[in-house]
């Protein structure tokens, strides 16, 4: 439908849902016929006078303009949306660096603890496992004295012994 006529505006608002017109009548002052859209609500929900709309209608002019000079105060300031948003993400990064740092800090504690486990269950393997290599030395040069491998064949499996230590 084409919104041509003050007749057509008046079936359209008729045509909308009560709380459709309850907004419409809250913001009345950003709608394009605010006083079609009052009259309207008044006649959905209470009757009023010409007079008593003109009063409405001054009383959204007058909030229209309190809603202006507050944000001309606002960009005076110059305290803008982007300064509020850095300011708040700076906090959060600081806090952050916070919790960071003391979670590295358990992380590092632990991480010694961990290692020093680690060092004397390697020390012990590495000693059992050293003597166990070396006696297996041992036996395949006895082979080759024997001359049951080859040099050749010695060398690889020393080779191969030698890398496990």
């Amino acid at each position: 439908m084409e919104l041509k006529s003050e007749k057509s505006i008046k079936d359209y608002l008729k045509k909308l849902p009560d709380d459709t017109i309850i907004k419409y009548y809250l913001d009345v002052e950003y709608s394009p016929f605010p006083i079609l859209v009052i009259e309207e609500y008044t006649r959905r929900f209470k009757r009023k006078t010409k007079n008593e709309i003109i009063k409405d209608l001054k009383l959204q002019s007058r909030l229209a303009k309190k809603k202006t000079m507050e944000l001309g105060s606002m960009a005076k300031k110059q305290k803008l949306v982007d300064d509020i948003t850095r300011q708040k993400s700076e906090e959060i990064i600081k806090h952050a660096k916070k919790k960071g740092y003391k979670i590295s800090a358990k992380i590092a504690s632990k991480g010694k603890i961990l290692g020093s486990k680690l060092k004397k269950k390697t020390k012990s393997k590495l000693k059992s496992s050293s003597s166990k290599d070396l006696d297996l030395l041992k036996k395949l040069g006895d082979l080759q004295k024997a001359g049951i491998i080859t040099n050749k064949e010695f060398q690889e499996k020393k080779k191969k012994i030698l890398s496990k230590i």
